[in-house]
């Protein structure tokens, strides 16, 4: 008996609570987990130093205004509510009330004199294009027989013709691919005149409740056909299994490495570089 509860009662209760922790630990995305991490030790930082032992939370109207003003010297006032995620989950975390930002006169006054003041003007970043595209194919400098250059070819043409961001088709290590979040052979189907992508994880699908499928169709002759380039890319790792990274490079070692952010990101840029295009105005969501 624990507390009145039988043994068998307690235990079940105990693998409930378990569970629920386990499911609030998964509730936020590793990449908002550290944002959220990082922007709350800068503000508890900075609070301790302007009250001292003082109670910090909930935290003052006036308190945030300086906050606010204090990191605005070092980040653009667009980006200042990520910061304030953080603290309103700090917040709710612990149990204290959360004014929204909106319902504060003072902090909202505060914040929108800051993006007037201080905000600069948003640069988006240019397309890549089929002209582009070309001129990176018919390059001397590039070697595009090279395996990198096969699978960078492939990932290209097919983030182009089927709209993917790089997520959907890169990892962020090499050891984190995971066949039920990543693009893998088996989510490319050929049918002769397209590729058939099926994309079940997405930046607006992080729990897989969807899939979303598009084409990308073939061009037989053309230097820009993806049914061709995603072909030799296959070939590369004949025997991969459905299961593995849709885009992958053969190693010395005679493993596959999946095609990272970093890879895609890096090796564009160079490709840029090689045909005189400043890499910079281009991003790998171009």
């Amino acid at each position: 008996m624990i507390h009145g509860v039988p043994a068998c009662a307690a235990e079940v209760l105990e693998w409930l609570s378990a569970g629920v922790a386990r499911s609030v630990a998964y509730a936020l995305a590793d990449s908002t987990k550290k944002q959220y991490h990082g922007a709350e030790t800068i503000f508890l930082l900075f609070c301790l130093f302007v009250r001292g032992s003082q109670p910090i939370l909930p935290v003052s109207d006036g308190l945030l205004c300086m906050y606010l003003q204090w990191r605005s010297l070092t980040v653009d006032p667009k980006n200042l509510k990520t910061g304030l995620s953080a603290v309103r989950y700090l917040h709710e975390r612990l149990g204290h009330t959360w004014v929204p930002v909106v319902d504060r006169f003072m902090v909202h006054r505060c914040l929108m004199g800051l993006k007037r003041l201080c905000c600069t003007p948003v640069q988006q970043k240019l397309p890549i294009t089929p002209a582009l595209l070309a001129r990176m194919r018919r390059c001397e400098t590039i070697d595009w027989t090279h395996p990198l250059m096969v699978v960078m070819w492939a990932a290209m043409l097919s983030a182009f013709y089927c709209f993917l961001r790089k997520d959907n088709f890169t990892v962020d290590k090499q050891n984190a691919y995971n066949y039920r979040r990543h693009l893998a052979r088996g989510d490319i189907k050929f049918d002769g005149k397209s590729l058939k992508f099926t994309l079940r994880h997405s930046k607006t699908n992080q729990f897989g409740l969807r899939e979303h499928v598009t084409v990308a169709h073939a061009m037989p002759g053309r230097l820009l056909d993806p049914y061709e380039a995603v072909l030799k890319a296959f070939a590369l790792c004949p025997r991969a299994t459905v299961t593995d990274p849709a885009f992958a490079v053969p190693s010395a070692q005679g493993r596959t490495v999946p095609l990272t952010h970093s890879m895609f990101v890096d090796t564009l840029r160079w490709c840029l570089c090689q045909i005189g295009v400043d890499p910079s105005v281009y991003s790998g969501h171009s």
